[in-house]
């Protein structure tokens, strides 16, 4: 008996996507396939909903990985002081981090206080540098002379300076230091500025060729240049993106370093989990994200991760944060066993098809940037933040309607939270070259009013959810403006099945308040909402919502929220009614 189980599709007639396609049409019942099934990304590049191209070249991108380690865990590393980041730092490398990142500030706002290479060595005090690679994340050509003072007598010591594409005197540092990365392409800045996958693997091509000109042009032998430079990107919750975006990178860094000549030597990729995507409000369903983003920088071959902590977008980290950050990589490593399997998204329809298209279009607007003055010209000039400036938009466009979701902040937000505790300070360095954005922030100022009115008018502000119906009819609608308001720190009452609109708009009189919300069917919307809304504004309701699209033959309502419906334009009304100032 055959062991094979394509025996068991025998017989059966081939299918096509057209056989797919008439089936997915049926199912439809006359809704738009594109509006309903296609789901693109920033740059237009359609997900799906599925593929059917068998991808070409479908061999792994990146070979086997060390069953021990698969990727270096970078830590990063920014407290003021340098004997408490040294406190720190050790606790990380006791706790299994493997690499040490530094963020450098001379006067200690931004990162370690590191105005001299003496406070490196005691922010280093006990770390076994033959073992622990150490990179500057911010500092710049100071920092990088700081470091190298310290490293002057370990010469063969590996690490990275962190500088960025053609910095003088990078050239000089490789032939002192012949084992440490010289320059760090800082790509992931494009995306925590709001710009796209391809946008993002664009700057990244475009800042390699940069430092690949520049060593070899100032006597560094090609693949010398290329072990010198390493690329870093940002890893988002979206993990399949993720996946196709870190793999795209390797295809068109590959393609960039084979142009100088280059043999044997592969881009090192360091991904960073996106601040972007990190919120203040509700802070633990960062620990969501992190993971997941963690999760695909693993599946697409980083080398080396750092997972920032929880508290990324509320100050510098506490030890209890830092000790989360570190794990969740531990987990992936040694539980989900992700460095197992060399490139696990090889062969997949999806992330084949994702990374060959992000590729192409990433390597035709790095040539664009290059026949526009090269990656200079990229992070000083107009026309590059423009782009990202339009992608940004688009993603803020998609956040305010639903469309994307950030848990906690714009979708299912809780009111009461459980607090995490930080430390004052800011925990992003300030060497990127674009300036980095939250998505969560613009929900977050509603959510501040709220608390600033909670604290003056000694309650939250509130809203009336008018019910039509039994609780079966009424509740998803009533549960979705419950949430709705709640994005804004919004709260609400009724909410209960009343015998007639006499009894509601009672009710509403109790509460107290002046905005009230009609929940119910669209059936008892077109017999019921007018009459209730009018009886709502005869007892002091000073605006009526609509939980629900506007339906013909149904007046009195001041606005209608439903899924599509933009947040913050709902809220600023909601708050404006209320009485809630900024």
């Amino acid at each position: 008996m055959s062991e094979d189980i394509r025996e068991l599709a025998r017989g059966f007639p081939a299918q096509s996507p057209g056989d797919w396609r008439e089936l997915a049409l049926g199912a439809l019942k006359g809704a738009d396939f594109d509006r309903t099934l296609v789901r693109t990304t920033a740059d237009g590049l359609a997900r799906g909903p599925v593929f059917f191209d068998r991808p070409s070249g479908s061999a792994p991108l990146y070979p086997a990985r060390d069953a021990f380690l698969p990727w270096a865990i970078r830590q990063s590393h920014g407290e003021a002081d340098p004997a408490r980041a040294n406190a720190n730092i050790l606790a990380d490398l006791a706790g299994g981090v493997s690499e040490i990142s530094l963020r450098l500030d001379e006067d200690g706002t931004n990162g370690i206080a590191a105005a001299s290479a003496d406070e490196i060595r005691r922010a280093l005090e006990g770390v076994d540098l033959s073992i622990a690679p150490v990179h500057v994340e911010a500092g710049g050509l100071d920092g990088a002379h700081l470091l190298s003072e310290v490293l002057k007598h370990a010469p063969d010591t590996k690490g990275g300076f962190g500088l960025p594409p053609a910095t003088p005197h990078a050239a000089e540092f490789a032939k002192q230091f012949p084992n440490m990365r010289l320059v760090a392409v800082d790509a992931r800045s494009v995306f925590d500025a709001g710009g796209s996958e391809v946008q993002e693997v664009a700057c990244m091509a475009c800042g390699l060729a940069e430092a690949m000109r520049d060593l070899i042009d100032h006597g560094v032998d090609a693949d010398r240049a290329a072990r010198g430079v390493e690329a870093r990107l940002a890893a988002d919750a979206d993990i399949h993106l993720t996946i196709a975006k870190l793999r795209a990178a390797r295809i068109v860094a590959a393609r960039i370093l084979d142009a100088f000549g280059v043999n044997g030597v592969a881009t090192p990729i360091h991904a960073v989990t996106a601040y972007r995507m990190m919120t203040r409000r509700d802070p633990w369903t960062n620990l969501i994200r992190v993971t997941a983003a963690g999760f695909a920088a693993a599946a697409g071959g980083a080398d080396a991760i750092t997972i920032r902590p929880v508290t990324a977008a509320l100050g510098r980290p506490t030890p209890f944060a830092q000790r989360v950050a570190r794990n969740l990589q531990i987990m992936l490593q040694e539980e989900s066993h992700l460095g197992r399997v060399a490139d696990p998204a090889a062969g997949s329809f999806l992330h084949e098809t994702l990374t060959r298209e992000l590729a192409q279009q990433a390597w035709s607007l790095f040539q664009t940037l290059e026949s526009e003055g090269g990656y200079g010209n990229a992070v000083d000039g107009d026309a590059f933040r423009t782009r990202i400036a339009e992608a940004r938009a688009g993603h803020e466009k998609a956040y305010r309607s639903g469309k994307e979701s950030l848990i906690g902040i714009n979708a299912f937000p809780e009111l009461h939270s459980r607090p995490v505790e930080a430390l004052p300070g800011h925990d992003i360095g300030h060497d990127a070259p674009f300036e980095p954005v939250r998505f969560a922030a613009p929900f977050e100022a509603f959510r501040d009013a709220a608390e600033k009115h909670e604290k003056k008018a000694g309650h939250r502000p509130k809203a009336f959810l008018a019910t039509l119906g039994s609780l079966a009819e009424f509740n998803a609608r009533a549960t979705f403006a419950q949430n709705h308001l709640a994005v804004g720190g919004v709260e609400v009452s009724g909410a209960a099945a009343y015998a007639n609109a006499d009894k509601c708009v009672a009710a509403f009189k109790d509460s107290g308040t002046a905005l009230a919300v009609i929940c119910g069917t669209d059936a008892a919307y077109e017999t019921q909402a007018s009459e209730l809304a009018a009886g709502l504004k005869k007892a002091g309701a000073k605006a009526v919502w609509l939980a629900g699209r506007p339906i013909d033959g149904v007046s009195g309502m001041d606005r209608h929220i439903h899924l599509r419906s933009d947040r913050l334009d709902d809220l600023q009304d909601a708050h404006a009614i209320l009485g809630v100032k900024a």
